[in-house]
């Protein structure tokens, strides 16, 4: 019952709350966004740029800030409680670092919730702010879930029938165009004065106001979303000059869209989006005569992207989806992605989701081992265009497409568009309150899903584990404090989010609530379905499709294109992609022609995602990342010989990738050995604090000529990994490189060495690379004060010394690093001859400045003039294994020793051995109120 002949049919309202009578809002006062615009113009106005104004040609700078203000009221959705209509009408802002599509700007947890706490600050002080609503206390399980009960079982209006047609035809573009003429060829102005309660009214998508006031009141981030809810999604960037529109806008009209859009195989697939997009109600079909005289109108191409997506089986399918390619004129800098503010949008979380994720099913493996954990995921259905967007950036995003009788007409996306680089930021405002209220009903005893829950419920398959034979992975320790007690968790990248759950006899209940958690608080938050009474066609806030594939709990899932097996303890390479990226691969290596830059990026983009759980991998990116940047210059280029070489490499790390890592090389964790290491211009060396074995070598004076001092740091660092990790017993070992100098240990995880400039630098680490993938293992590393560094620094400049005397000098000394039995070994010929073989690669050589000098020890002036005074002890051999409480109490000391240094000495270059909490935890009980009780946080005992 969804034609407009039907329309006499229809009842707007299932069950009607009191209705707001529509009034006019009053003038607006200073607003939070109007704050945060002129604190952030002058900080990265000043920062990047030193003329405000307007380029030649056109260009408009792509961080300058020109929102002006619009004293224009803008229209209220009457469904909004009273007090909605008394807000200001610039959006309130989370915070002031923010992200962007690909690679956001990522908060740590407490940074994310200070900056929203802005917000809250800002609207309670304002006149025209709120107070929120809320039905609870913050921690009152009991009132939340009576809430979350109460707004489950209540009716919400139905929105009416817009008075737009929703048809991709000529017809129905004329007659909406007519309707836009009336206005004042005013988006924002129609929507004033026309359309009243339907669902091209902001928030139709989505709950009354006041439901919504009373559930998420607490959340840190409602304050934003409750402003993008009522006012629509607004973008901070600036307009563009008139003449400079008109003539754009005239220009993009002209020349059409992309080629990826109009070949044959393309436009069945465009059409078909397109005219989806029109019946759903998200775009208004216009005629190009309309969009030429519509106020602040901006026309961008569409293209087709290539994807994959899975049937309601689970089957691996092809997907076509279009992209509205809002980054168009790039080189003019004139696009409105380009004029797009990233320091001004929301904060987001999603870019760590899959590693917190590893880290919330470690977690429970941890602390209960043996025991089956269940996953399932909910994908959101038509994720972005659940949001409306400000008229004004409804009209900033137009397509144009023919349709079926090839009359060209205008598409005005009143909804986020994909191509968007701020949609990423907005939506995940909605979907983190989604993820994070499903977490709190997961946790909250008082739910029982059995008496109030999503309809859509019913069409979640039965739980599926694995045969009770199947044997369960480990979990080793890992280095970050989660809560000893946590047994499921939900986590959201943007449209998908996976929960997992602990299934045991005990636990039967949470795995229930697990089950249906997601789904209940879509159910929550967005406007249930009403069915027929629906004024369009409108599909349910879950795919209904990816539901029956992926909705019901099981221990093998895939998550943001990885397959998790819980049980056992692995995440892979899905085949079907290992499969399509390797013959790609192999083609390339068979061919003869050039390659085009989409091809190159395509490769780079894959690679890089294997790249997630074989991080050493990205050492062997640069070759074929250098022949991307050629392809891109030259637009296809003829693959180098060892750009080939590499990819042959990466077919095996493809491989590596589908047969499966076990999740205890993608977490963080306790380190399994420990090096440490120093070189001078003369020479260098290291030892295992934990076992004493120690090594030196003397350079050459070719060597001591090719490599710089910080290359002879690295290549200390890596010959010191290499021979702790050969008595690393770990099945996946992990391993804790420590020295004294920041460059070195930042290269330990730089992959984009210049093979051409920098061949030493590359070789050491695609050496370093493939030594860690050979063992199945990962490395930290992590810089000490170089007084601290004491024996390393020794064995590289005392190689006068004789080993033994050396070795009767260490044990003189008291110091936490000093190992409880000690031998000094040479390097092998095959490694001394290796060293011997880069210094040749020196593109090079420097001139002999400097002389040997030896270190305080060698020198036997250690303390003399230091607070750290020798201190004569008796030292025992000792040759058996370490004890577990050795090596902890040695990691703990370095730990602690570590962080403290680098606090006070080197605060910006060293890396802290504290990890961003971000990383891997989820913060909790958001929507509830309250924040989780620190004392259950302690690591368990090691299993």
């Amino acid at each position: 019952m969804h034609s407009s002949t039907k329309s006499n049919k229809r009842q707007r309202l299932i069950a009607s709350p009191a209705q707001t009578p529509p009034h006019t809002p009053p003038q607006r006062r200073t607003s939070l966004s109007s704050v945060l615009l002129t604190a952030e113009r002058k900080k990265i106005e000043g920062k990047y740029h030193s003329n405000d104004n307007t380029q030649e040609n056109g260009r408009v700078p792509t961080q300058r800030i020109d929102k002006a203000t619009n004293s224009s009221q803008e229209s209220k959705d009457t469904n909004q409680v009273d007090q909605a209509t008394t807000e200001s009408t610039t959006p309130p802002n989370g915070s002031e670092s923010h992200g962007k599509d690909v690679h956001p700007k990522i908060l740590s947890g407490s940074q994310h919730i200070s900056n929203l706490d802005r917000v809250h600050e800002f609207i309670s002080s304002n006149a025209d702010g709120y107070t929120p609503k809320q039905a609870f206390s913050k921690g009152d399980e009991i009132g939340f879930i009576n809430t979350a009960k109460e707004i489950a079982q209540s009716l919400t209006a139905t929105p009416a029938e817009p008075k737009m047609i929703f048809e991709f035809t000529k017809e129905a573009a004329t007659h909406n165009s007519n309707l836009l003429e009336h206005a004042g060829f005013d988006y924002e102005n129609y929507l004033k004065t026309t359309e009243r309660n339907s669902t091209l009214t902001m928030g139709s998508e989505l709950r009354p106001i006041e439901q919504l006031d009373k559930l998420l009141g607490h959340h840190p981030s409602y304050p934003l979303f409750r402003w993008n809810t009522i006012h629509g999604i607004d973008y901070p960037a600036a307009d563009l000059p008139e003449p400079i529109r008109k003539q754009d806008l005239l220009d993009q009209i002209a020349k059409g869209n992309h080629k990826s859009a109009l070949q044959k195989e393309a436009k069945a697939h465009v059409d078909k989006a397109m005219v989806s997009d029109i019946e759903l109600g998200y775009g208004i079909p216009i005629t190009i005569e309309c969009i030429t005289k519509l106020k602040d109108a901006e026309v961008y191409p569409i293209g087709l992207q290539h994807q994959l997506t899975i049937d309601e089986n689970g089957n691996i399918i092809p997907k076509k989806r279009i992209s509205h390619d809002l980054s168009n004129k790039r080189e003019t800098g004139r696009s409105i992605n380009q004029r797009v503010n990233e320091y001004l949008l929301p904060s987001v979380l999603y870019g760590y989701a899959l590693l917190r994720f590893l880290h919330l099913i470690h977690n429970i493996r941890w602390n209960n081992p043996g025991k089956v954990i269940l996953m399932n995921k909910i994908d959101i259905e038509k994720a972005y265009r659940r949001f409306h967007t400000t008229p004004k950036i409804a009209s900033k995003c137009i397509a144009i497409w023919p349709t079926a009788t090839h009359d060209e007409i205008g598409v005005l996306l009143t909804r986020l568009p994909f191509g968007s680089s701020p949609a990423p930021a907005h939506f995940s405002v909605g979907s983190d309150i989604t993820c994070d209220l499903a977490n709190d009903l997961t946790q909250c005893k008082h739910w029982d899903p059995k008496e109030v829950n999503s309809p859509l419920l019913a069409a979640v398959p039965d739980t599926a584990e694995l045969p009770p034979d199947t044997p369960f992975g480990r979990a080793l320790e890992s280095d970050v404090i989660l809560p000893t007690n946590q047994t499921a968790g939900t986590e959201g990248y943007i449209d998908d989010l996976a929960t997992a759950v602990l299934s045991t006899e005990t636990n039967s209940e949470q795995v229930e609530r697990a089950k249906s958690a997601v789904l209940m608080a879509l159910h929550l938050q967005f406007r249930p379905h009403s069915g027929d009474l629906e004024p369009i066609k409108r599909p349910e806030a879950a795919s209904k499709r990816k539901l029956q594939a992926e909705g019901g709990l099981v221990e093998t899932l895939t998550f943001l294109g990885w397959t998790i097996n819980s049980r056992a303890f692995t995440i892979a390479l899905p085949a079907e992609k290992a499969k399509a990226w390797s013959r790609s691969i192999k083609s390339l290596l068979e061919s003869s022609n050039k390659v085009t830059h989409q091809t190159m990026a395509t490769l780079v983009g894959r690679i890089n995602h294997v790249a997630f759980i074989i991080p050493q991998a990205r050492h062997f990116i640069n070759r074929i990342r250098r022949d991307e940047q050629r392809a891109a210059r030259h637009r296809a280029v003829k693959l180098a010989r060892e750009t080939k070489e590499d990819l042959k490499l990466w077919l095996q790390f493809i491989t590596y990738a589908k047969n499966g890592i076990s999740i205890n090389s993608v977490i963080f964790r306790t380190p399994t050995s420990i090096s440490i290491s120093d070189a001078c211009e003369t020479g260098m060396g290291g030892y295992d604090p934990l076992s004493g074995n120690m090594w030196r070598h003397e350079f050459s004076e070719i060597e001591q000529r090719a490599f710089t001092l910080n290359t002879k740091e690295f290549l200390a660092a890596q010959i010191s990994q290499e021979l702790t990790l050969k008595n690393d017993p770990s099945e996946f070992p992990c391993h804790l490189n420590i020295g004294d100098s920041t460059v070195a240990e930042a290269w330990m995880y730089k992959s984009n060495h210049d093979p051409e400039h920098s061949p030493i630098q590359n070789a050491i680490a695609r050496r370093m690379a493939s030594n860690l993938i050979e063992r199945k293992g990962c490395n930290y590393s992590q810089h000490i004060r170089g007084e601290e560094n004491i024996f390393a620094d020794s064995l590289s400049r005392d190689t006068h010394l004789p080993p033994e005397e050396l070795i009767k000098r260490f044990k003189s000394l008291t110091h936490p690093l000093k190992p409880s039995h000690m031998q000094i070994s040479p390097l092998s010929n095959q490694t001394t001859s290796w060293i011997d073989s880069l210094a040749r690669l020196s593109p090079k050589k420097r001139e002999l400045l400097w002389q040997h000098t030896p270190s305080t020890i060698g020198a036997g002036t250690f303390g003399a003039n230091s607070s750290q005074k020798s201190q004569p002890t008796t030292t025992t051999s000792v040759n058996s294994p370490k004890t577990n409480e050795t090596q902890s109490s040695l990691y703990s000391w370095i730990q602690s020793r570590m962080v403290s240094s680098t606090k006070t000495r080197v605060p910006s270059k060293a890396v802290l051995r504290e990890r961003p909490q971000i990383m891997y935890q989820r913060l909790s009980s958001l929507v509830v109120g309250q924040t989780p009780d620190s004392t259950s946080a302690v690591k368990s005992a090691s299993k």
